[in-house]
């Protein structure tokens, strides 16, 4: 029996083989996936509304199949279907063959992608839902043309790859596909709708903004992906959603989003990662509990902007901030580089452990990566 786990480790990091996946299928199964697919893309939020959609269509009896990256615990979150149990394996042998006819290795997000792109088409669904990667132009993801594109906002992230301005990210975000007939937008800015239209001159855009039904829920920003996901399922398939359809999804939490796993005291697990996804956290956790004084536990990944994150962080009168010891999870920032701009700032802090967050009595908050909410999971859930 294949050890499907043990072979997907073997992939290596790097995905660098974009101009060969189309080659993977044949230009009828193109066809489908250009047809069927729902791409998200953005700077956060992506996977929530990718959530919100899939349980809303499911709800609905549409068959349909869902990507997102990365996962928390198990690889075999990244691939959901309302069908039938992801059967992973089954395509090692000709992942394999592809790679020996190609002369390549694929990476680890080309291997999942490409299955869970096959098993769409053998399965027959209806609907593929597919969080892209890093940006959209260059993503693995963008193999398939998708007529259909969601996008969530625009915020600085992966700047090294993206470009450094929010212009830059925007142009890779909506580039994902050059043959887009539909393209949903959440949070964006006048500035930037400009830059939109201009780009794509033959496509419908839809601002979620513009729409007078979907004007509330400013402060919380789980319910604003719930209503964009709502908007963009109206808008792209033309269907209209039973009023006790939304109450059900308005239950519905996805994990490591704002998820609040004690009442009381508040402790909560949230993956933001950029400066972007802390502000919006931050304004909803404001809204949420206001005055109520905060002990963050703060781990960051390799490469993220610690500086601007921990500015903005110490711009808050009502928290305390604990670092993460190193080695917590993984591709973990060195916590001396926090510690560092800490004491250059004369600010306290305290090192600590994923197991301390645990244990606290104190309204707390797990934050900086959803790898290391992932080791909480793992760990104590």
């Amino acid at each position: 029996m294949i050890d499907f786990e043990k072979f997907l480790n073997d992939r290596i990091n790097n995905n660098k083989n974009l101009e060969s996946l189309t080659s993977f299928f044949t230009e009828d199964e193109l066809s489908q996936l250009s047809d069927k697919s729902i791409s998200i893309v953005g700077t956060n939020g992506k996977t929530s509304t990718a959530n919100y959609i899939y349980q809303i269509l499911s709800s609905m009896d549409i068959k349909t199949l869902l990507f997102t990256s990365p996962h928390m615990i198990s690889y075999e979150e990244r691939i959901q279907s309302n069908q039938h149990k992801i059967n992973h394996s089954h395509y090692v042998e000709e992942i394999k063959e592809f790679e020996e006819k190609k002369s390549i290795k694929l990476g680890y997000f080309e291997t999942l992608f490409l299955i869970a792109c096959k098993t769409f088409i053998d399965e027959k669904l209806d609907m593929f839902i597919v969080e892209a990667g890093i940006g959209g132009r260059l993503d693995t993801t963008s193999m398939i043309d998708y007529k259909n594109v969601i996008l969530t906002n625009i915020g600085y992230d992966h700047q090294d790859i993206l470009g450094e301005t929010l212009e830059d990210i925007l142009y890779e975000k909506i580039k994902i596909s050059n043959k887009i007939d539909n393209l949903v937008c959440g949070d964006i800015s006048s500035k930037h709708k400009e830059l939109i239209s201009n780009e794509l001159k033959d496509t419908s855009i839809s601002y979620i903004d513009q729409n007078n039904n979907f004007k509330s829920n400013e402060e919380d920003f789980r319910l604003k992906n719930i209503d964009l996901a709502i908007f963009s399922i109206n808008k792209i398939l033309g269907k209209e959603i039973k009023p006790e359809i939304i109450s059900k999804i308005k239950e519905y939490k996805v994990e490591g989003r704002f998820e609040i796993i004690n009442n009381n005291p508040p402790k909560i697990l949230d993956g933001a990662h950029n400066i972007s996804g802390f502000k919006t956290l931050f304004q909803n956790l404001d809204h949420l509990y206001k005055d109520i004084h905060f002990r963050v536990y703060l781990g960051l990944k390799e490469g993220k902007e610690y500086k601007k994150i921990l500015d903005f962080l110490l711009e808050k009168q009502n928290i305390s901030i604990n670092i993460i010891e190193d080695n917590s999870f993984y591709n973990q920032m060195s916590s001396k580089n926090l510690t560092s701009y800490l004491e250059e700032r004369k600010i306290n802090y305290e090192l600590s452990t994923i197991e301390k967050f645990h244990l606290s009595k104190e309204h707390c908050i797990l934050i900086g990566s959803l790898y290391l909410i992932g080791e909480y999971k793992k760990e104590f859930k």
